[in-house]
């Protein structure tokens, strides 16, 4: 996988230690991949429900 640099702010940082610790994640790249692949997710979820809802509306 490559390897992309991500600049937080010191909130967002104190934000991903709290997901870390609360995860029991070893280490922030960790954390922040996962919270990366979770939002993915959610994001092809809803264009998925989107798209079938367009399909329903012209059947």
């Amino acid at each position: 996988m490559q390897k992309h640099e991500v600049a937080l702010s010191d909130q967002e940082k104190e934000l991903v230690i709290e997901v870390q610790k609360m995860m029991g994640f070893n280490s922030i790249e960790e954390t922040i991949e996962y919270l990366a692949k979770k939002r993915i997710h959610e994001m092809l979820a809803k264009l998925a429900g989107d798209e079938i809802k367009r399909n329903r509306k012209i059947c």
